[in-house]
């Protein structure tokens, strides 16, 4: 008879793990971070400027130097 009430204790508590791990944060949902670009404030001239700079220096490629400064003048 102690082993049936045991049995039982046991079941009962695997029972509630199980649904325990099903209704509180068991969800494997994946999240997005989305990044905002930044807003600049300074005048065009000076971000042609350091742009052109950074190019020089050899921090971007000639494309993203390109691709950036398009960006640039289109806004």
């Amino acid at each position: 008879m102690t082993y049936l009430k045991l049995g039982t204790l046991l079941t009962i508590g695997a029972l509630a793990l199980i649904l325990a791990g099903c209704c509180c944060g068991g969800d494997s949902k994946e999240t997005t971070v989305i990044e905002k670009q930044p807003v600049s404030t300074a005048p065009l001239g000076e971000e042609l400027i350091k742009l052109k700079e950074a190019h020089e220096k050899g921090a971007i490629t000639d494309k993203e130097y390109e691709d950036a400064k398009k960006s640039l003048l289109k806004e």
